[in-house]
């Protein structure tokens, strides 16, 4: 996993290589590569997506991520904790977020 135990706590922020709208509340997100967008890397984000990439956007870590996975969609800290920690793992590995 690429998700560090420290990074409940660290910052992460969007890629300065990205953009992205909300669109019939999803995002869509594209990767600007030399200039023009990527348009075979096109990613959307479901409606708990979209609410992470909100948080990530107003820099919240996974902590923060998390309490919302487990307030607005009642699943259990184990499983909130988790769930962030994929999609965390998932838009480091795409280059959609940074670390630090």
């Amino acid at each position: 996993m690429l998700v560090k135990n420290d990074a409940r706590t660290a910052g992460i922020r969007r890629s300065q290589a990205v953009v992205s709208r909300v669109v019939a509340d999803e995002a869509i997100v594209v990767p600007i590569r030399r200039g023009a967008a990527d348009m075979d890397s096109i990613f959307t984000f479901n409606e708990a997506g979209t609410r992470l990439w909100a948080l990530i956007e107003a820099n919240q870590n996974a902590s923060d991520l998390a309490a919302l996975l487990e307030t607005e969609y009642g699943l259990s800290a184990e499983n909130a904790a988790a769930d962030t920690a994929q999609f965390l793992s998932d838009l480091i590995a795409a280059g959609l977020i940074e670390q630090g």
